[in-house]
C-alpha cells in the first residue's frame, strides 16, 4: 500500500489548486516511477500569457507598444485636462519697460468657454485706436481709416473693405461698454502698429507698439488690420463698366454728413423744409417720362448707378424711377387721400390711420421729402409691391448699390428697427463710405448711425 503524499506543494493554505486538479495530479504521480519528471503545478492566467508570449514574439512586441503608447495617451491628457492646465489669473502687460501698465484678470474672465480674451477697449487706448459703437457693436479705427468692427456673437467681423469669418467658437462679446474679442482674432487681424507675445506657461499676454527711428527720434508705427489671414464672406470691390470719373464726387462726397440725414417717425422734418441744389431726373430714367427731382449729389449719384445696371443688363430698361422728392404738403396729400378712402368705408379715423401707416408715412416722417431716396418699378409691374425683388434689377442692386452709395433703405429682417415695413423698390442715398459698410454688415441706416465715428 502507497503512502499518502503530504507535499505541501500539493495541499495546505498556500495551494491555489481545486480538489480535482489535486486528485487528478495525484493520480499521475502514483502511475508515474520517476516523480521527478511531474510537472510543477502552473496558476492558469499567467501560464497562458508567458505561452502566448513565447509562442508569438512579434504579436507580443506589437500589443505591448500600444499599450505602452495608450498608457503615455492617457497621461498626456490628464495632465492636459487636469494638472497640467494653468488656471492662475491673467496678466496682460501693456508697453514695456518703466512705463508698462500691467493689469490682473482674472481667469473665468478672460478664458471663456475654453478661448482666451482681449479687452479691446484697452487695447484701443494704448494703441490711440478711435473708438465709436453702440450696445452690441463696437467699431475701431486706426491709421488712414483703417479700421476692425465687431458685433455681439456674430459668427465674422468687418475689417476696412471685408466681411470676414471667425474661427468656429470665437466670436466677439459685446455689451455693456465692453468688447471681448478672441487673442487669435486680433493677433491676425493687426498687420502692423502691435506687437504680441503670450506666455501660457505663466499666463502673461505682453502687447507692445512697434517703432521706427528717424533722426534718432523714435516714432510709432501706424496701426493697420488686415482681412489676408481670414476666409472673406463678403468683398466690397469698387469696379465700374462706365467711366465713372465725372461721378466720383458725388458717389463718394468729401463730407457724408449731409447724406446721412435720419428721417423716421422719431426724427421728423419741417413742413418747410425743403432739399438745396434739387435737379431733375432724365426722363429716360423715369416712368413715363414723369418728371422726379433729387438732391444734386444722390442724382448724380442716381444717374451712374442706372447708366452701369442698364450696361451690364445689355441696355434694357429693367428698372426706372417712379417716385423720388416729395414735398411735405404733396405727403400730407397722399396721406390724407388713403385715410379718407378708409373713412367712407365707416372706419373710424384712428382705425384708419392705424392701416395706412404701415405702407404711407406721416407727412415729416417720409424720406422722400429729404430728396435723397427713390422707388423704382419694373416694365411688368402695375403697382408699388414687393414683387420687385423677383426682377433682374432687384438682384443687381443688391450686389452693386451700395459702390453708388444707395441702400435698400427698409430690408425685410430689419422692420422694427426701421418702423417702416419692407420695401424692396425703396432705395436711399447714403454715400459710398457708409452704403459699403452697412453691405458689408447687413446693417440699416438706424444701425449705423449708432456706430459712425465720432
Amino acid at each position: 500500500m502507497k503512502k499518502e503524499d503530504k507535499s505541501p506543494e500539493f495541499e495546505g493554505a498556500q495551494n491555489e489548486l481545486n480538489d480535482a486538479e489535486l486528485q487528478m495530479l495525484r493520480s499521475r504521480a502514483e502511475e508515474l516511477d520517476d516523480r521527478s519528471i511531474i510537472p510543477p503545478p502552473e496558476r492558469k492566467k499567467q501560464n497562458k500569457l508567458i505561452k502566448f508570449a513565447k509562442n508569438n514574439t512579434v504579436a507580443t512586441v506589437v500589443v505591448s507598444v500600444l499599450i505602452l503608447a495608450l498608457i503615455s495617451s492617457l497621461i498626456l491628457l490628464a495632465v492636459y485636462l487636469g494638472g497640467g492646465v494653468n488656471n492662475d489669473d491673467y496678466t496682460f502687460i501693456y508697453g514695456e519697460g518703466v512705463k508698462a501698465e500691467e493689469i490682473k484678470v482674472k481667469y473665468e474672465d478672460t478664458v471663456i468657454n475654453g478661448v482666451l480674451y482681449v479687452d479691446m477697449n484697452k487695447l484701443a487706448e494704448f494703441a490711440g485706436l478711435s473708438v465709436s459703437g453702440s450696445e452690441e457693436s463696437m467699431k475701431y479705427i486706426g491709421a488712414d481709416d483703417n479700421y476692425i468692427k465687431f458685433t455681439n456673437e456674430l459668427e465674422y467681423a468687418v475689417i476696412n473693405t471685408a466681411r470676414i469669418t471667425l474661427p468656429e467658437g470665437q466670436t466677439a462679446i459685446v455689451g455693456g461698454g465692453k468688447c471681448l474679442v478672441p487673442y487669435q482674432v486680433i493677433t491676425k487681424a493687426v498687420s502692423g502698429g502691435i506687437l504680441f507675445k503670450i506666455d501660457q506657461s505663466k499666463n502673461i499676454v505682453t502687447i507692445k507698439r512697434t517703432t521706427y527711428t528717424v533722426d534718432d527720434v523714435i516714432y510709432n508705427e501706424d496701426v493697420t488690420f488686415t482681412s489676408q489671414n481670414f476666409e472673406v464672406a463678403k468683398t466690397a470691390v469698387y469696379e465700374y463698366d462706365i467711366d465713372i470719373t465725372q461721378y466720383l464726387e458725388y458717389i463718394a462726397p468729401e463730407d457724408p454728413t449731409p447724406y446721412l440725414l435720419l428721417v423716421n417717425p422719431s426724427n421728423t422734418l419741417s413742413e418747410d423744409y425743403i432739399p438745396e441744389n434739387l435737379s431733375k431726373i432724365p426722363p429716360v430714367y423715369t416712368a413715363k417720362g414723369a418728371e422726379y427731382e433729387l438732391e444734386e449729389c444722390a442724382y448724380m449719384a442716381l444717374t451712374a448707378m442706372l447708366k452701369e445696371m442698364y450696361s451690364e443688363l445689355s441696355q434694357t430698361r429693367h428698372a426706372y424711377v417712379t417716385s423720388a422728392y416729395r414735398s411735405y404738403a404733396r405727403q400730407n396729400e397722399l396721406f390724407e387721400g388713403y385715410v379718407n378712402d378708409y373713412l367712407k368705408s365707416g372706419m373710424s379715423r384712428e382705425d384708419a390711420e392705424a392701416i395706412v401707416i404701415k405702407t404711407s408715412a406721416r407727412p415729416g416722417t417720409s424720406e422722400h421729402q429729404s430728396g435723397l431716396c427713390v422707388d423704382f418699378m419694373t416694365v411688368s409691374m402695375t403697382s408699388l409691391d414687393n414683387s420687385f425683388e423677383q426682377s433682374s434689377a432687384f438682384e443687381w442692386l443688391s450686389d452693386n448699390a451700395y459702390k453708388f452709395g444707395f441702400i435698400l433703405r427698409y430690408p425685410a429682417d430689419k422692420s422694427d428697427i426701421v418702423a417702416h415695413s419692407y420695401e424692396s423698390w425703396h432705395y436711399r442715398f447714403v454715400g459710398r463710405e457708409a452704403a459699403t459698410e452697412m453691405y458689408l454688415s447687413d446693417i440699416c441706416l438706424e444701425e449705423y448711425l449708432e456706430i459712425k465715428p465720432l
